[in-house]
C-alpha cells in the first residue's frame, strides 16, 4: 500500500553532483488542521526512458521523442516518457500548484521547429512496449506542446500539472504521475531521472525531470 496520511512531504529530489540524493523539506503553515507543504520530486530513472514504434524500450540514458532526421526512411518515431513517484503525497491531498521542469540536451530539426508534446499516461512500475500507444489525455496546459530550436546549451521546459497530479492524488491505487513525450519535426533528446545526458556528456543529477508540488493534506 502506498502512501499514509501525514502532514509533512519529503523531497527526494537529487541535486547535486556526486550525491545521490539529498532531502528537503518546506512547511508554510497558516491553518493549523491543513498546512501548506512543498515537495520536489525526482523522475524514477528505473521507469522513465523512450519507447521506439518497432517495440525496442530503453532505460537508463537520454530520453529521446520524435524522429531522427537523418536516419533512412521508413525512420521510427520514438516516445519519451517520465515517471514521478507519489509515495510522499497523502491519497486526497489538495494539489495548490504543481510543475514538472525537463531539460532538453539535444534538439535535430528535420523541419521548421521541433513541438514537443506532454500526454499524461498510466503504464505502471515497468515501462515496456505497449506504453507507446496506450492511451492517454493531453496536458492540459500545453494545448500547443511547445517548440523549441537547436540551442548551444541545454534548454528548459516548464508547465503545469496540477490537474493532472490531482487526479492521480485522488486515486489511492495510482503509484506514480506518468507522462508521454511526442516530438514533432524532428528529435528531441531529455534528460532522464538518473541524470544521463545527450552526445555522451557526463550524468548530471541536477538537470533530472523534477515535479514541484504545493499541496494541502
Amino acid at each position: 500500500m502506498r502512501r499514509c496520511c501525514a502532514t509533512l512531504a519529503l523531497a527526494i529530489v537529487p541535486l547535486l553532483n556526486g550525491c545521490d540524493f539529498s532531502l528537503s523539506l518546506s512547511i508554510v503553515s497558516d491553518d493549523f488542521d491543513h498546512p501548506t507543504s512543498a515537495a520536489a520530486i525526482a523522475s524514477d530513472p528505473a521507469t522513465d526512458g523512450d519507447v521506439r514504434e518497432d517495440g525496442a524500450v530503453e532505460t537508463a540514458a537520454a530520453i529521446l521523442a520524435g524522429v531522427e532526421p537523418l536516419a533512412l526512411p521508413p525512420a521510427p518515431e520514438y516516445r519519451g516518457f517520465l515517471s514521478f513517484p507519489l509515495g510522499a503525497i497523502p491519497v486526497g491531498a489538495w494539489i495548490e500548484s504543481a510543475t514538472v521542469t525537463v531539460t532538453v540536451d539535444r534538439v535535430d530539426l528535420s523541419g521548421p521547429g521541433l513541438v514537443l508534446s506532454f500526454d499524461r499516461v498510466r503504464y505502471g512500475d515497468v515501462l515496456a512496449s505497449p506504453a507507446f500507444d496506450t492511451p492517454g489525455s493531453p496536458v492540459g496546459s500545453l494545448p500547443s506542446g511547445v517548440r523549441l530550436f537547436p540551442a548551444a546549451s541545454p534548454q528548459f521546459v516548464a508547465f503545469d500539472v496540477v490537474p493532472e497530479l490531482q487526479g492521480e492524488v485522488n486515486d489511492p491505487a495510482a503509484l506514480f504521475l506518468q507522462l508521454r513525450v511526442r516530438g514533432a519535426g524532428g528529435l528531441a533528446q531529455l534528460v532522464d531521472g538518473a541524470g544521463n545526458r545527450a552526445g555522451g556528456l557526463p550524468p548530471d543529477r541536477s538537470l533530472a525531470p523534477v515535479l514541484s508540488i504545493v499541496y494541502r493534506s
